[in-house]
């Protein structure tokens, strides 16, 4: 039974990874030009980040509910899911950065030769920026499994969510002192 909750996650993340990989690969900058002209490929590109976290939602809902649940090779799984939708998620957000620059940029500049305003032009670069490395590290999410899984070992596929949270405490530098009354 193991053996083939194992193949499944195998199977699964492969289709995560190639569909990760189609939508970052769609993630083209936005053109310089009009903001207008800009607006609607990224919109779409908005559009598919979107479809992508609405996927990993439908899965992390039906693992959820079946068997490979119950096994270690699922709880790995659905952990990678839920780490793979929170990047996709902030893709998403950092996408909606890009469209309120190109708005802004749009409604700041309606004549011709107007200058875009820096700050609208630096949001748009780097949200959109910020929305491929977003799809980068849920690409890693679910790539690095299937490059360090070794056969029958299913606890060495992610860290657990504790130590995730550990890990990020540990790299944010400097915490403050917390002092005894």
């Amino acid at each position: 039974m193991s053996q083939s909750h194992d193949a499944f996650v195998h199977a699964r993340l492969t289709t995560w990874q190639r569909r990760i990989n189609e939508t970052a690969a769609g993630l083209l900058p936005p053109h310089t030009g009009s903001a207008q002209a800009a607006l609607v490929p990224v919109l779409d590109q908005l559009v598919a980040v979107y479809n992508l976290s609405s996927g990993l939602v439908a899965d992390l809902r039906q693992s959820t509910d079946s068997s490979l649940a119950k096994t270690d090779a699922g709880r790995e799984y659905l952990t990678q899911l839920a780490t793979a939708l929170a990047h996709s998620n902030r893709a998403a957000t950092h996408l909606s950065t890009t469209v309120i620059g190109l708005a802004d940029t749009h409604r700041l500049t309606p004549r011709p030769g107007t200058a875009t305003p820096v700050e609208s032009q630096l949001s748009i670069t780097l949200g959109h920026a910020a929305a491929l490395r977003s799809l980068q590290r849920a690409l890693e999410t679910v790539t690095n499994a299937l490059a360090e899984a070794q056969p029958g070992s299913a606890s060495s596929l992610m860290p657990t969510v504790s130590e995730q949270h550990r890990r990020a405490a540990d790299a944010g530098g400097a915490h403050p002192a917390r002092r005894r009354p």
